[in-house]
Order: structure tokens, then sequence, then C-alpha cells
């Protein structure tokens, strides 16, 4: 009788461990919902501290209007400079001097493309629990390891080596007090430097809106 009873619970709990389990596919068409609006204002703060020296400070501002138009103006103890980019063309002014530099092609680059950092649910493996998040393995170790959290049916954390670096970045999103509920608010990425320092980047969004509003004009590259 006691093994009869030890078989059923053991059926019930085998049956019990899949209806709550991760679907990766439910993982990646939510954090569809989180990319950034097309059209926004984005401020980035990077601080580099090497042994013995100074900590050094960028200030980036992003404007984005669509798809592959945005200026991006930098600003640092070393540089000051804007770019201009648009379809694939790009200006490069340099702030200091007002020199203008021969507008040029090249790809658009996205650095706040975060989605395509993380891959598709094909390369990763079924997720197991960690603490209060779900933890997603890649087959690939080119690829980063993810921290989903149910609650908020989004990525929260991930980490990856690039170059032989740590770096590992923190997620947060709009709540229902922002104009757009669910996307990209705030991240926070730090990373280690093989020379013995540190690398920390704070990307946020100061002004966020669904449609292309800023005036064609100021993505002139000519």
């Amino acid at each position: 009788m006691n093994k009869l009873i030890s078989i059923f619970f053991a059926g019930l709990f085998l049956a019990w461990i899949p209806a709550f389990a991760l679907d990766l596919n439910a993982v990646f068409d939510n954090q569809k919902k989180a990319a950034f609006p097309d059209t926004c204002e984005m401020q980035m703060r990077t601080t580099v501290t090497l042994p013995g020296q100074t900590s050094q400070q960028v200030q980036t501002t992003i404007v984005t209007a669509g798809e592959g138009k945005s200026v991006t103006t930098i600003k640092s103890s070393m540089m000051q400079m804007k770019m201009v980019q648009n379809d694939g063309r790009m200006k490069v002014i340099d702030l200091k001097s007002g020199k203008v530099l021969p507008s040029q092609n090249m790809p658009s680059p996205k650095p706040t493309d975060i989605n395509k950092q993380m891959g598709s649910p094909d390369d990763y493996n079924t997720p197991v629990a960690e603490g209060n998040l779900w933890k997603l393995t890649p087959k690939d170790a080119s690829k980063p390891t993810l921290y989903y959290s149910q609650k908020q049916r989004r990525v929260v954390k991930m980490k990856m080596v690039v170059n032989g670096t740590n770096a590992e970045s923190s997620f947060e999103y709009c709540d229902n007090s922002c104009d757009l509920p669910g996307t990209l608010k705030k991240v926070v990425i730090k990373s280690s430097i093989l020379q013995g320092g540190e690398s920390n980047v704070v990307l946020e969004i100061l002004n966020a809106k669904q449609r292309h509003v800023l005036p064609s004009k100021m993505f002139d590259v000519e």
C-alpha cells in the first residue's frame, strides 16, 4: 500500500513540474515588448577606473528618430563631438573647433539594441530556477546568460564574456506611470578590465515617444 502511495505522489510530482516550467518562447515574446522606443532621448554615462589613475567619465546623449536616424553627442575631458546618422550616412562635428568632417557611408550602430544581444529561444537550454528568478544558460558560450523575472515578465539581468572581460548588465523597466509601460527605462553595465580596473556604464531614457516627431533637418548629414 505504501509503495502504491509513493508511486502515486511521484507521478503527481512529475506531472506538476511541466505545468510550472518556463516557456522560452514566452520569455522572448515578452522581451520584444521591452525594446527602447524608436523615438527617444537617452543619456549614457561611462566611467572607467584604472589602478593608480583618476577615474575618467564620458557623457553621451543620444536622440533617435525611428530606424537609422540618430544624433549622438559625446563630451569628456578629451573630446567634444557630435555624430549625425541618417540611413547609413554619417556626419561628424568637432564641437570645440566647429570643424565638420565630410559625410561618409557606414552602417548605423545600435548600442541600445539589447534584444539582439540576447539571441533567440533556440540559443538556450531549459531554464532552471535560481532564487526568485529563472536562469537561462546559453548552448553557445558566446551568448549571454539571462536571468528572467516571471513577476515582471522581463529579463532583469544578463551576464556575458566579451574579449575575456566579464560584463554584467542590470535592466529596469517603465511601470504604468510611464508613457510606454514595459519598455526599457535604465541599463547598468559593469565590466571588469584586464588591466585590473573596471568600467561602469549607465544608460537611461530621458524622454520617450512612439512616433517620429523630430524635425528631419535635425538629421541632415550634407
